[in-house]
C-alpha cells in the first residue's frame, strides 16, 4: 500500500467520523429544542401579551447559541483536518470546509421557523432539510436565505414582531409598516416571512462570527503556515516551498471580472479584492504578494467584500424603488 493510499484512507475515516458526530450532536439538541419550543408555548399560552415575545425569546437565545456551537465546533474539526490533509482539499482549508457545512447549516436554518411555529401556538413544524452527513457541495456558506417553506395556514401572533435589530434581525421600518404588537391576532404573509428570516438571518450572522473567531485561532495554533506551501504531491511527499512574486505577477488573466465593483474600495482594499475574488488566490499567496501577514490581508478582503455588498445592495434597492414606486413591507 502506497503512502498516498493511506493518507486517502485516514483522511476518508476521519471526515466520516466528523460527519457522524454532527449528525449526532445535531439530532440530540434539535430533539431537545422541540421540547422546549414545547415549553415555551405552555410558558408564554397564559403570560399577558406584553411579556409573551421577552417569554419566547429566553427560550429560543440560548437554543440558537448552542446550534451554533456545535456548527463552529464541526468547523474546527474540519479545518484541522483540512490542514493535516492540503492535497485532499484543495488550496483554501475554510472554503473547503465550509463546502463540508453547507448541507448542516441548510437544514439548521430551515428547522428554526418549524421550533416558532410549535412554541407560538403549537403548530406543527412548517418546514424540514435533509443533512447527509459527508455530503458535499461546491458553494461557501450563502448569506441569503430561499423563502422558508411557509403553509399558508400558519401566521406569527402580532405580539412575536419586534423592532429589535440584535434579537430578531429585523431593521428599522416605515411606521405604517409596523403591525400592532400588543395583540394574540395574527400577522399577514409578509410580515410573518420577514419574521422568520430575520431569525435566520441572525443565526447565520452569528455562526459566520464564531467561524472567524476559530478559524483565526486555529491558524494561529498551526504557525500561520500557508497552507498552499505544505501540500503533498502524488507520492505522498511534501512539495517544495514556493516563492510568490509580488503584486499581480506573473498571474495571467483574470478568473472573473469584478471591476466594475471594485472603485468604492481603497487601494489595498482593490489589490486584496482582486487577488482573492479575481484571481482565485489562496489566503496565504495573497499576504505574500502583498507583503502582508494573513490576518491583515484577510481584514483588506472583509472589508472589501462589506463595501461592495452594501453598494450592490444600494444599487438594487434604487431599482426596486424606481420601478415599485408603492412598495410592501420589506
Amino acid at each position: 500500500m502506497t503512502m498516498k493510499t493511506k493518507l486517502d484512507e485516514r483522511f476518508t475515516a476521519a471526515l466520516e467520523s466528523i460527519g457522524t458526530l454532527l449528525d449526532r450532536e445535531l439530532n440530540e439538541l434539535q430533539n431537545a429544542g422541540w421540547l422546549d419550543s414545547v415549553s415555551a408555548h405552555f410558558d408564554i399560552e397564559h403570560a399577558p401579551v406584553n411579556d409573551k415575545a421577552a417569554r419566547l425569546y429566553r427560550y429560543f437565545i440560548p437554543l440558537r447559541r448552542k446550534l451554533v456551537l456545535v456548527l463552529a465546533e464541526n468547523y474546527r474539526r474540519c479545518f484541522k483536518l483540512a490542514l493535516a490533509h492540503p492535497s485532499q482539499t484543495g488550496r483554501d482549508p475554510h472554503e473547503w470546509v465550509l463546502s463540508q457545512l453547507q448541507p448542516a447549516i441548510l437544514a439548521v436554518a430551515e428547522w428554526i421557523p418549524g421550533w416558532y411555529a410549535l412554541a407560538c401556538d403549537g403548530a406543527r413544524p412548517i418546514a424540514s432539510a435533509e443533512f447527509v452527513p459527508g455530503q458535499t457541495v461546491s458553494l461557501p456558506i450563502s448569506m441569503v436565505l430561499p423563502p422558508t417553506s411557509l403553509p399558508e395556514s400558519w401566521r406569527a401572533p402580532a405580539w412575536l414582531f419586534e423592532i429589535g435589530f440584535a434579537v430578531t434581525g429585523i431593521g428599522p421600518l416605515k411606521q405604517k409598516h409596523v403591525p400592532e404588537r400588543k395583540s394574540d391576532e395574527k400577522l399577514g404573509v409578509a410580515h410573518t416571512r420577514l419574521l422568520l428570516k430575520g431569525a435566520r438571518r441572525m443565526f447565520l450572522w452569528d455562526l459566520g462570527a464564531t467561524i472567524d473567531t476559530i478559524k483565526n485561532e486555529e491558524t494561529a495554533a498551526a504557525g500561520a503556515v500557508p497552507t498552499h506551501t505544505a501540500r503533498d504531491d502524488q507520492n505522498g511527499k511534501p512539495e517544495k516551498r514556493k516563492h510568490w512574486q509580488k503584486g499581480f505577477e506573473g498571474l495571467g488573466s483574470k478568473k472573473a471580472d469584478l471591476s466594475r465593483y471594485t472603485h468604492v474600495l481603497t487601494e489595498k482594499q482593490e489589490m486584496a479584492f482582486s487577488l482573492r475574488r479575481e484571481y482565485d488566490l489562496p489566503l496565504a499567496e495573497v499576504a505574500s504578494r502583498m507583503g502582508l501577514d494573513r490576518k491583515t490581508a484577510y481584514e483588506h478582503i472583509k472589508a472589501a467584500d462589506k463595501k461592495i455588498n452594501e453598494t450592490f445592495s444600494n444599487e438594487r434597492q434604487k431599482r426596486r424603488r424606481a420601478t415599485k414606486p408603492q412598495n410592501n413591507c420589506h
